[in-house]
């Protein structure tokens, strides 16, 4: 029909995919149809075009005719940072931001894409969030659309696609939350822009009572640790909930939580105002779907797109363009090439004297260091610092209350030079724990020895961490 725009939205994780179909027509959004493809084993490269062959016909049995698709990732599958941007237009800011993602993220950045989300200014500093996916999984949501005969017009994470779609009251809602039968997913907004997030392992055996329970402590535990401190209660948070949860859940978690906290359905909202659907309403467990597809159909683009990120994009210039360009930065080199002569001829003569009062301090600096050596081991007898225990308690505060990651062994001789070994639930939460590490002025020299997989029928991750400990600060 001309002037109507079918979209498909899909939110994927370890479970499978959540599919839901989006139409435009006149101005309006509908909602044509909603359905659930579940598998039983990982999406792995060698599986990933069976898998997608699959989704094809689940699609074609399920009614859905859009081809064009939105592909929604689990944040397990995401890392993130939060940095301070300087001021800068977009283009160069683009270039900062891809630096110091390479120096946030541990892993080689060949095997990353960047992106980020916030509101950076060109006129003064301001707060964005830094987000990798390995290439890999990029690579393999791309190849099971094209197997499943869908062209991908972007890829964002699903949790941040429901905040986004909770346009009603943007600016109010300073906390996310999605939940999944076996996962759930907290993140903060602030000042409309996503400033964290964090997937959590919800393991407690389908008992929708206790479920409840367990995600009012994770809610109180996550709001306190994330707060800043000129934020005053109460704390809004908006709740996905895509596992089924009891009708009064919400109820209850108020009840628990308030005042301090008040946590409100997020799925009436998700429709722009002025949409038409048959019931009104996603389905619950389609509800991260339904955010993703509505990305495509409204006015804004997503907050984060892996597929068309705006760090490492590369922009074609024309011909000509490029030759006025490579004139400039010619000009430029000569100029600066005939600067550095003279500077150079300059040094040369100061090194020289430099090389000079060397020689003439060299017995003072050998008695110097004598001296420094004698005292510094005199230091060593007197000191009542516990350093084993002080690495003890650094390390410690590196590693999440959650129990998604911990340590099996540590091992830390004189020199400080010692190795941290353990098991971790997901590489992401490996990931972050050597962040803080490698941020923790305590250590140096931190690398990761080795991480892989626990065993053949183990989900875990086996890790191991080496490090020099130079002292708490």
């Amino acid at each position: 029909m001309v002037g109507t725009r079918h979209i498909l939205g899909l939110a994927i994780d370890d479970s499978g995919v959540v599919a839901t179909e989006m139409c435009l027509r006149a101005g309006r959004v509908e909602m044509r149809g909603t359905g659930e493809f579940s598998w039983d084993r990982e999406l792995t490269p060698d599986n990933v075009k069976e898998l997608g062959q699959g989704l094809r016909q689940f699609l074609r049995e399920q009614g859905f005719t859009a081809k064009r698709v939105v592909i929604g990732l689990a944040a397990k599958w995401v890392l993130a940072k939060e940095v301070e941007a300087p001021p800068a237009p977009p283009e160069v800011l683009a270039g900062i931001l891809g630096i110091q993602a390479e120096r946030v993220f541990s892993m080689n950045p060949d095997d990353l894409v960047f992106d980020y989300c916030g509101k950076p200014s060109a006129t003064e500093k301001s707060h964005v969030l830094l987000l990798a996916a390995r290439r890999q999984v990029v690579d393999r949501m791309k190849e099971l659309a094209e197997a499943a005969g869908l062209q991908v017009q972007s890829i964002t994470v699903s949790a941040f696609a429901c905040g986004a779609a909770a346009s009603e009251n943007g600016t109010a809602c300073r906390y996310g939350l999605y939940t999944r039968p076996t996962y759930c997913e907290f993140w903060g907004q602030f000042d409309g822009s996503p400033r964290f997030i964090k997937h959590i392992p919800m393991a407690v055996d389908g008992d929708s009572s206790e479920y409840a329970d367990l995600l009012s402590t994770t809610i109180q535990r996550q709001v306190l640790l994330s707060s800043r401190q000129d934020q005053s209660p109460p704390h809004h948070v908006t709740a996905y909930d895509a596992c089924g949860l009891p009708a009064d859940v919400f109820d209850r978690l108020n009840r628990r939580l308030g005042p301090q906290i008040t946590v409100r359905n997020g799925r009436a909202g998700l429709l722009a105002e002025g949409a038409a659907t048959s019931d009104g309403l996603p389905e619950t467990r389609t509800v991260a779907a339904a955010a993703v597809a509505l990305l495509a159909v409204g006015p804004e683009k997503p907050a984060v797109d892996f597929l068309n990120p705006r760090i490492g994009e590369k922009k074609k210039a024309g011909h000509k363009r490029a030759m006025v360009w490579g004139a400039v930065v010619a000009a430029v080199c000569l100029i600066a090439l005939a600067a550095w002569v003279l500077d150079w001829q300059n040094d040369r003569r100061a090194v020289a004297t430099y090389k000079q009062q060397l020689e003439d301090m060299s017995e003072d600096l050998v008695a110097a260091k004598s001296v420094v050596d004698r005292l510094s081991y005199a230091d060593s007898w007197g000191s009542t610092e516990p350093r084993f225990l002080n690495c003890l308690r650094e390390l410690t505060q590196a590693f999440p209350e959650e129990g998604t990651i911990w340590a099996t062994s540590l091992a830390l001789n004189e020199t400080g030079t010692g190795s941290v070994v353990g098991k971790a639930t997901s590489e992401a939460s490996f990931y972050e724990v050597l962040d803080k590490i490698k941020d923790d002025q305590a250590f140096s020299e931190p690398r990761m020895i080795h991480l892989r997989d626990a065993g053949r029928n183990s989900r875990e991750k086996e890790f191991a961490i080496s490090f020099v400990f130079k002292g708490a600060k």
